[in-house]
């Protein structure tokens, strides 16, 4: 019989318990309890979760919130703007408080008890309307300096970021203390329709849309309080895309090239990959919310508004004992 040895040129490790690997395929072992182990991926995936009970696209979204626990206002419905509150419980959305003013292409951060929603579009022109969220009511919170309209944006209700825009100044940033807006650093490149994720101190804005002939880009830039640094670049440079994480644990998935996309793209801090992982509706203009390993995709559009929502749990490395079976 050919050993293991003989094919890979090792032997097999034996551990009285399972050591910490982080390496795919290993194989050990346990003299504990007697079996052979290996270590095994997970892929990444995205699966359906309840839908939003009012299809929408350009929502804002309290995207420092979790996958169990997030929230989506405003947008774009079927034939106006959009006041509607809805939250995520995991399974299904409820209706929550409605904005004071209706209004879409707006942006939001935060939680979902504790989120923020500011600037955005009404009639012919974009606002400087913030609204701060307690779980079930809206209240005026300060006005922006810049009326904003498909901005990014990240962080907290009483430490909030925002940047980019459709109008000059195009790559202004402002942020929020909770109760007052104050400029921060500018943007390398000015942009709307950008995916965003992190912080008020640790930022990420990604992708969007600068101008013909060349609108997409898939530039990342990283905010450090003060000033903003060119980061890796995405492997697909697209607009009206959606993202959630951290600085250095991103998530930025959908969106608009030339057509709808579905792909995902994971960020570590300084590069992006593509995961294997797609969405199951390819759509633009969506929201989300949660972690790079537990993220949330919901609402934007296809040709028409949807309502969809899909959950993404990121891959793992996990323990298997062998069998002959």
């Amino acid at each position: 019989m050919t050993t293991y040895k003989e094919i890979f040129g090792k032997y097999v490790k034996n551990y009285s318990s399972d050591p910490s690997s982080d390496i795919e395929g290993q194989i050990w072992y346990n003299s504990t309890s007697g079996t052979f182990k290996t270590e095994l991926g997970v892929l990444d995936a995205w699966a359906s979760g309840g839908n939003l009970a009012n299809a929408r696209r350009l929502l804002g979204s309290a995207n420092a919130g979790t996958q169990n626990a997030a929230a989506g206002f405003g947008g774009n419905g079927s034939s106006s703007y959009m006041s509607a509150t809805e939250e995520y419980d995991g399974a299904a959305w409820a209706a929550g408080g409605n904005l004071g003013t209706a209004r879409a292409r707006l942006a939001g951060c935060g939680i979902q008890t504790s989120a923020l929603a500011f600037g955005g579009f009404v009639g012919v022109a974009g606002v400087v309307n913030t609204e701060e969220y307690d779980g079930s009511t809206w209240t005026v919170g300060g006005n922006m300096a810049t009326a904003r309209q498909i901005c990014g944006g990240c962080g907290t209700q009483t430490a909030g970021l925002a940047f980019g825009n459709v109008n000059p100044p195009r790559t202004a940033t402002e942020e929020y203390d909770g109760s007052t807006w104050a400029g921060g650093g500018s943007l390398g490149t000015g942009r709307d329709n950008l995916g965003s994720a992190g912080t008020q101190t640790a930022g990420l804005g990604f992708g969007g849309y600068i101008s013909a002939p060349t609108p997409r880009t898939n530039a990342t830039e990283e905010y450090n309080g003060s000033a903003w640094t060119a980061g890796g670049t995405m492997n697909t440079a697209r607009y009206y895309l959606a993202g959630c994480g951290i600085q250095t644990a991103a998530l930025g998935f959908g969106g608009y090239t030339t057509v709808n996309v579905g792909s995902t793209e994971k960020y570590d801090g300084s590069s992006w990959t593509t995961s294997v992982a797609n969405l199951g509706t390819t759509r633009r203009a969506l929201a989300g919310a949660g972690t790079q390993t537990s993220g949330l995709a919901f609402g934007g559009a296809t040709t028409a508004n949807v309502a969809n929502t899909e959950e993404f749990t990121g891959g793992a490395l996990t323990v298997k004992t062998i069998t002959t079976s």
